[in-house]
């Protein structure tokens, strides 16, 4: 008998074997006997694996179901695939926020995934810029003119996130771990003390963070009864006003927003202000105060 031959007789007396066992167990249900036809062994393989491994933590009737491993699980896992690797979007575009490096490289695996980064601007809104920044988890920093950003500008998959090179620069700004992109638009539409200018800008000069919402919290462990305590809050990044009025020493300052409201603080209560990007709006973050006293969609600041 031919090679071919015996792999066919084994082949059915596994369907056979099978058929048999499952009326020997009183299975609900049978496998597709189809299966080892339309799908490569080592995948079903694999497959079986991965509900042995199920079998250790469910009992065999509860865990048959996608439902199971999602509840318990909350997704199933794809370790390959950077879900939490996000690239923050600022400046001056449409819809400034974070955007996931998958969905800006989605075949990773595949050796020529790359998007120019003019298409990804473009997808963002950006049509029209004059210059785009980049910067680097390990804090590489580079800006390119808009006539110097070509087709040739590409991001590239990089181990869990995402570089950048150029056959048409210099090698020395080719970035790896990309994890900001800050752009500069033609408009200037935020006016500080007579000069218009615009948070593209602001966030290219030297910018600082602060501490806000400070609230200190209590937990008492059911394990030793002990009460212990931590201080939650968030940071954010911005452009000190002193830095940005004509005079840093002012008495009052004024601001109007975009509804046409003007808000007047004195120096006192805008001491420490940072002019920052929260979502899609400019806001005047004032760190001693709560949140309800930030004015948001800053269009104008004035001082004296």
């Amino acid at each position: 008998m031919s090679g071919r031959w015996w792999v066919l007789v084994v082949i059915a007396a596994l369907v056979v074997g099978g058929l048999v066992t499952g009326l020997v167990l009183k299975a609900g249900f049978m496998a597709p006997a189809r299966s080892p036809f339309h799908f490569p062994w080592r995948m079903l393989a694999e497959e079986a694996q991965t509900m042995n491994d199920c079998v250790e933590c469910h009992e065999t009737d509860k865990f048959h179901s996608c439902s199971t491993c999602h509840d318990e699980h909350g997704s199933a896992e794809m370790a390959e695939v950077p879900f939490g690797q996000l690239v923050l979007l600022q400046g001056d575009v449409p819809d400034p926020g974070y955007i996931a490096v998958n969905d800006i490289l989605p075949y990773r695996e595949l050796t020529s995934t790359h998007m120019a980064l003019l298409d990804l601007l473009a997808q963002q809104g950006v049509e029209e810029f004059q210059s785009v920044t980049l910067s680097s988890s390990d804090g590489g920093f580079i800006t390119i003119e808009r006539e110097d950003v070509t087709a040739t500008a590409l991001l590239l998959p990089y181990t869990d996130g995402m570089r950048f090179s150029d056959e048409s620069l210099h090698i020395s700004t080719w970035l790896k771990g990309i994890n900001r992109i800050i752009v500069v638009g033609e408009g200037r539409p935020i006016v500080l003390d007579g000069q218009r200018t615009s948070m593209g800008r602001l966030l290219l000069r030297a910018t600082r963070s602060a501490t806000v919402e400070q609230t200190e919290t209590m937990f008492r462990s059911e394990e030793d009864g002990q009460v212990r305590t931590a201080k939650t809050a968030s940071r954010i990044e911005g452009a000190p006003i002193e830095d940005l009025v004509a005079d840093p020493g002012f008495d009052r300052m004024t601001v109007l927003d975009a509804a046409g409201q003007t808000h007047t603080l004195s120096a006192d209560e805008a001491d420490g202000a940072l002019l920052a990007q929260i979502g899609a709006e400019i806001v005047l973050v004032l760190p001693g105060r709560g949140r309800s006293q930030w004015v948001a969609g800053v269009v104008e600041i004035t001082t004296e």
